[in-house]
């Protein structure tokens, strides 16, 4: 829901379908906002998804969409922890085994985790944050999820999608964080991928860019305050708190207010500084 300003207590869907591309960019054909942003705080271990990708619900899924997320740790515990992916040398027939037995998180890898870290979550990759575990996650705009395994929970109140999962999960093993790619002016490249492009900034002075039309912009501050100039109106933003640059908005500046950290996040393969 819009925070101030003439569009205060509107949801961010109503606003999309009052500006249509000036909110959402040229490279919507379909009219949705592109990206779901989340803070995700885990008091205890979430259940074990996957999630299909754009290929896989057009061949098995047509109603729903495709999800490709990037989680970036704001904190955890020294024992914090997620899953991601399945160990070294797991195959379909051990996992049929273990989901028979009601024993999958032995065939699956967990990765200890610490603040700053960023991890992405590729379509078929099996995963879950567990307890003592924050982040922020940025994805595609979808909610096809598919539950692997939930610790036993009640499957009438939380079903499993065991059949459906099949159809996308996979079994490479790769090194879950990424590693960033310094940009200068304080800025570095965390991810780019077709869904998603997303830059994480720590500037020191002040920034300028021009918005790119084809694709809004999802700016949420990690760390201090920032000021940010555009379309003649200047706004303090402080811990916590997500702005949205619509695709339309043209000239930006963002001032940092003491140290800050941001991370900003658009369209894959479109700059986020043009």
């Amino acid at each position: 829901v819009v925070a101030n300003g003439p569009l205060a207590g509107r949801s961010l869907r109503q606003v999309a379908e009052a500006w249509g591309a000036g909110l959402v960019g040229t490279a919507c054909a379909d009219g949705r906002f592109p990206l779901l942003v989340k803070l995700l705080d885990a008091n205890d271990d979430l259940s074990v998804q996957v999630h299909p990708s754009d290929d896989d619900c057009a061949r098995h899924f047509p109603q729903h969409h495709g999800k490709d997320e990037t989680w970036i740790v704001l904190d955890a515990t020294p024992s914090g922890r997620i899953i991601h992916g399945f160990l070294p040398g797991a195959s379909v027939e051990e996992f049929e085994r273990r989901l028979a037995r009601g024993t999958v998180p032995l065939c699956l890898q967990t990765v200890n985790v610490r603040p700053g870290e960023a991890i992405r979550v590729a379509p078929g990759v099996v995963h879950a944050v567990l307890t003592g575990v924050v982040v922020l996650e940025i994805q595609q705009p979808s909610e096809t999820t598919f539950r692997v395994y939930d610790y036993g929970r009640d499957p009438v109140k939380r079903p499993l999608h065991v059949a459906e999962s099949r159809r996308v999960l996979r079994f490479e093993t790769s090194d879950p964080v990424l590693t960033p790619t310094p940009l200068g002016d304080g800025c570095e490249l965390l991810v780019d991928v077709p869904a998603y492009r997303i830059e994480r900034w720590r500037p020191e002075a002040p920034l300028a860019w021009r918005v790119d039309p084809r694709s809004p912009q999802v700016l949420v501050v990690l760390d201090g305050a920032v000021e940010l100039t555009a379309g003649g109106t200047s706004v303090e933003v402080g811990l916590g708190r997500t702005v949205i640059l619509p695709a339309v908005v043209g000239a930006v500046r963002l001032a940092p207010v003491g140290p800050a950290m941001v991370v900003i996040a658009g369209l894959g393969g479109v700059p986020l500084r043009g």
